[in-house]
């Protein structure tokens, strides 16, 4: 299919109507900007220190199995009726290429104003808390006790510890993409031996969801993008889809130049524009790709931002043993792991499309949520429950959407706090009213502002599973 018309079938596949809250609700109907510029201890012995027994339970299974569920601990104070949900924190260790550094003050502050409240019942981290992703492609990966242990990390270290000590706000972590590791007893003993009683939501390959009441539907969102989810298929005995080394040749740049960049960034300025990819191919003496999206071409961004970054077909990724990995692999070699990943991806994960898995890396998940919504027969299975409230993170873009439809809906995306995005938030409050309804009012967050940007609320006859959505 040609790129863009692949594109203007998604939008056109959107049903959502967007609420405007400045730069971070972007409609799908929106004309995408094709030429878009990118804004600017040991570990063995370190993990036998911290891994304790005892974690929570996992479950095995593929994309399409039912990610661990948790039913929350009820909060012990009746007027405890907020849930309060962030993401995409990022903590890495302090570098040029670290996302989150400037912003750690913040978020300690944050934290602990959640502690101080006494209106919060839960405290919920849709993932990505710790990144062992980005770092430069000769460095040795980070672990998540350097992550931990690191001093730029401290104050949030120790604002997150205090509220897992609060006996009256429950704190749930559900994994993301950069901490999917996180689902390996090890790692999973590391985090929770930095934050007790802490419930963790990290299952293999790296998936976790969170739910309430049959009505509230949280993850990170990373299983329904083509470059981020877990890959089980492309490399016997891994998990590591081919987004993990697009973030380590972000990294390698983010050092040469200077510039802390996302990978998030890097994948919407190439997937995007055909020219630039073709432009970095033809230097470094790869045949030109055409604008027709296949595996051929996603191989071709791969390539194109690894000669982007300064890296070679023949130059090798220091691995360290991460996920598995015998030795190193060089640029080539991982071209070549992951030169089916589009192709297959409808026998592996039967959910999104893989025209949808694409865009949903440039930051379109509204589409997934629209889906969940929609809950056809082909994905009931998948599903414990047709969610009417949906949060995802990953996108680092705050959004909040209005869904007309049978029955009307709410998505909302809890953004990041990332040093070059502001810090967002969501929160859902919930409130019993007469005759067996429930009010579940759901409101996105700026640091900063005394009120929130946008709230509605999506009222529940528990009886007859009537939904009603009403906005402020």
């Amino acid at each position: 299919m040609n790129l863009e018309a692949c594109i203007q079938r998604i939008f056109a596949g959107s049903t959502a109507i967007t609420m405007g809250i400045g730069y971070c609700c972007r409609s799908r109907d929106m004309e995408p900007n094709w030429e878009g510029e990118v804004s600017k201890m040991k570990r063995r012995d370190f993990l036998k220190s911290m891994a304790i027994a005892g974690t929570a339970a996992s479950v095995t299974g593929g994309m399409g199995v039912i990610p661990t569920l948790l039913t929350p601990r009820t909060a012990q104070a009746a007027e405890r009726n907020k849930r309060v949900f962030i993401s995409d924190i990022h903590m890495n260790v302090d570098g040029p290429y670290s996302w989150f550094v400037e912003h750690a003050a913040d978020l300690a502050e944050f934290l602990d104003q959640v502690n101080a409240r006494d209106d919060v019942a839960e405290l919920v981290i849709l993932g990505d808390l710790l990144d062992d992703w980005v770092s430069p492609v000769k460095s040795t990966p980070q672990t998540f006790s350097d992550i931990l242990s690191a001093r730029n990390n401290a104050p949030v270290v120790a604002a997150l510890q205090a509220v897992c000590d609060n006996p009256n706000i429950p704190v749930t972590y559900v994994v993301g993409n950069h901490d999917m590791l996180s689902f390996e007893s090890q790692n999973k003993g590391v985090i929770a031996a930095a934050f007790p009683g802490m419930a963790i939501l990290s299952d293999s390959p790296g998936l976790g969801a969170y739910t309430r009441d049959n009505v509230i539907w949280a993850e990170h969102g990373h299983r329904y993008t083509l470059f981020n989810a877990p890959d089980t298929w492309s490399r016997g005995n891994g998990h590591l889809g081919l987004g993990y080394f697009i973030s380590r040749l972000a990294a390698s740049k983010s050092v040469s130049s200077g510039q802390m960049v996302t990978s998030l960034e890097v994948l919407d300025r190439f997937v995007k524009s055909p020219a630039k990819i073709n432009e970095y191919l033809t230097q470094g003496g790869y045949e030109a790709v055409g604008n027709v999206m296949d595996d051929a071409f996603i191989i071709a961004v791969f390539n194109a931002i690894a000669l982007w970054s300064g890296n070679w077909p023949w130059d090798t990724f220091t691995m360290d043993d991460l996920d598995n990995f015998t030795g190193n692999s060089s640029v080539e070699h991982i071209a070549l792991t992951y030169d089916k990943i589009f192709s297959g991806w409808p026998s592996r994960q039967d959910i999104v499309s893989h025209f949808d898995a694409v865009w949903n890396d440039l930051g379109h998940l509204s589409s997934a949520a629209n889906l969940l919504f929609e809950m056809p027969d082909r994905i009931r299975d998948v599903y414990p429950f047709t969610p009417r409230i949906v949060l995802f993170g990953h996108t680092h873009q705050a959004a909040f959407q209005y869904h007309s439809g049978e029955v009307e809906t709410l998505y909302a995306n809890t953004g990041t706090w990332i040093d070059k995005n502001p810090m967002t938030w969501v929160e859902i409050e919930t409130n019993d009213g007469s005759s067996g309804r429930r009010d579940y009012t759901v409101s996105l967050w700026f640091y900063g502002d005394r009120s929130a940007r946008q709230s509605g609320t999506v009222t529940v006859q528990l009886d007859h599973a009537d939904y009603m959505i009403r906005h402020r």
